[in-house]
């Protein structure tokens, strides 16, 4: 079995006169992807840092290549820190920025050149060494700070919210790269992220940090679809909430009709709960179990779906393979179970 390239063990870390995060273990393998969500204040920056040797820690250890490395200074870490909005020296090109952290390892030059060659590749920036950063846009600077960041080989790369200053078309290019760059060199890779859609899309799991502690690591397609807890699935964002009651036999009595949940009820008690789930968990069908009216149209740039409105319960809905239906349209659907999460209700 691999070792882990980085594992965390018990952290705690104040925030000023506060608590802080307590408690934060987890473990990243050689070459894997961690993406830590959180809200904002949720300690995601101050986690980095940590790890990164950068923010005192109250408690725990941080082990990095199987050393432990929390009373080492940053530069001792083998840990490589990326800021959101990563800055390029001026005065020097996009080559010599790349070059500058194996300068300062003293590094002999015919290797920098080797180096910094197949990181700006990585990166598809080939035959950009000698341009000045300002000649670059702003994608292509970002993709010459992450081949700074990996051009010393650090076992892992910590990345703070490493695409949000970027509009749509540079955030798919700085992705595109930056699991390009990942693959290339294998660190093992934290970054913190408040965007879900940049969670999913790059981390091999992903973690929610809920009030000072990490309330949940799994893998995306899990997490999405069976948050460990009502307070994961408000912070990830899942619009359906439905209220019911649990009735022997595996069945979810709710506003909008009664519904076979099996396997989704392991462990809920019979009584009052809530059912938590994603449109996509909905299947529209003439016979469905439940069913609501549609009472709105939201349309976003990837999906169109319709709210759907009964005995005062709104959930959001696919449209279903005919189309967008009018405006109170009685609407019936299923839920598949699998992508279900049912919590106990007050």
């Amino acid at each position: 079995m691999t070792a882990p390239a980085l594992r965390v063990e018990g952290l705690a870390v104040p925030f000023g006169e506060q608590a802080g995060l307590t408690g934060v273990a987890f473990e990243v393998g050689p070459a894997e992807r961690l993406a830590v969500v959180g809200g904002s204040g949720a300690g995601k920056t101050t986690l980095l840092r940590a790890i990164a040797g950068l923010s005192p820690v109250g408690a725990g250890r941080v082990v990095i290549g199987g050393h432990d490395v929390t009373a080492l200074p940053a530069e001792r870490r083998d840990a490589v820190y990326l800021h959101q909005s990563p800055l390029l020296f001026p005065h020097l090109t996009a080559g010599e920025n790349v070059a500058f952290p194996l300068r300062v390892r003293r590094v002999p030059q015919a290797e920098i050149v080797a180096r910094v060659r197949d990181a700006l590749a990585a990166v598809r920036l080939d035959g950009f060494a000698a341009r000045a950063p300002r000649t670059l846009s702003g994608g292509q600077r970002h993709r010459v700070a992450l081949a700074r960041a990996v051009v010393s080989r650090p076992a892992v790369l910590l990345l703070d919210e490493p695409l949000s200053a970027l509009d749509p078309a540079l955030r798919e290019e700085v992705r595109e790269s930056l699991l390009a760059l990942q693959r290339a060199y294998r660190p093992a890779l934290v970054m913190v992220t408040h965007d879900l859609d940049d969670a999913g899309l790059l981390g091999d799991r992903i973690g929610v940090l809920l009030g000072g502690r990490l309330a949940q690591l799994a893998r995306p397609e899990e997490l999405f679809a069976r948050p460990a807890t009502l307070a994961v699935a408000r912070l990830l964002g899942i619009p359906n909430v439905l209220p019911g009651i649990v009735r022997p036999g595996n069945r979810f009595e709710s506003p909008l009709g009664t519904v076979a949940l099996h396997g989704a009820l392991a462990g809920v008690a019979v009584g009052p709960a809530v059912a938590v789930f994603r449109p996509d968990a909905a299947a529209p069908a003439p016979d469905g179990p439940l069913s609501a009216r549609v009472t709105a149209v939201r349309h976003r740039a990837r999906e169109t779906t319709i709210l759907a409105t009964g005995a005062a319960v709104q959930v959001e809905l696919p449209t279903g393979s005919d189309g967008v239906p009018a405006m109170g349209t009685l609407v019936r659907f299923g839920l598949r179970a699998t992508a279900v999460s049912v919590f106990p209700g007050d």
